[in-house]
């Protein structure tokens, strides 16, 4: 791993200022701000909807759950999408203010690979993985199983087709139902690496 301060950073920015030991300026500090909020608020809505939301369902009678689960999951589906382009896009922002986003580098996610000759670095990528897991799953939530849900029988379909049916939604639930658990536990982990990243002595240079 190679030192901080050998690090080829931009001028202005994160790892700027950490090498200089200078404080953020006022667009990082909204961008570090609305970076940690949209995770934070998409992990205490898929928390609370799986842990309260759920639970209560159980104890309404089926159509009544089946019209607040299907509001409810529309709901989620936009403050999700909402939640992960303000993640992405504040994340790659500060990497890009620092001269570290690299947009020819599929192969590191889109990061400078000099970043990775350090252990800050390698905690950034494991959340920038994290990210990419949670988007891909929930392309899988929201255009393959969702959709599943609202599918209804024309007049003409013949009474086969009802139980294909049924099967193909119990199905889609189970599906969403774990992966919505898999995106809560992904989104943990993405928060913890950031708390880790937060400890990183590339960030306690600024905050000392």
């Amino acid at each position: 791993m190679i030192p901080l301060h050998l690090l080829p950073v931009a001028e202005g920015g994160l790892l700027a200022a950490a090498v200089t030991r200078q404080p953020l300026d006022n667009l990082d500090k909204v961008l570090v701000a609305a970076h940690v909020g949209a995770l934070g608020v998409y992990v205490v809505t898929a928390a609370w909807i799986k842990l309260s939301l759920l639970r209560a369902q159980r104890v309404i009678p089926p159509a009544q759950a089946a019209i607040v689960g299907q509001r409810v999951g529309t709901d989620f589906t936009v403050v999700s999408w909402a939640a992960f382009a303000v993640t992405g896009a504040s994340g790659y922002w500060l990497l890009g203010r620092a001269g570290l986003a690299d947009p020819a580098s599929p192969q590191t996610l889109f990061v400078n690979a000099h970043l990775l000759d350090s252990a800050y670095g390698w905690k950034i990528l494991i959340m920038i993985a994290l990210w990419y897991l949670l988007v891909i799953s929930s392309i899988f939530l929201t255009f393959v199983f969702r959709p599943r849900l609202t599918r209804r029988l024309a007049p003409t379909d013949p009474p086969a087709s009802l139980e294909r049916l049924q099967q193909e939604q119990a199905s889609a639930v189970r599906w969403i139902d774990i992966l919505a658990w898999f995106n809560l536990v992904v989104a943990l982990g993405a928060f913890l690496a950031g708390f880790a990243i937060s400890f990183d002595e590339t960030v306690l240079r600024i905050v000392r």
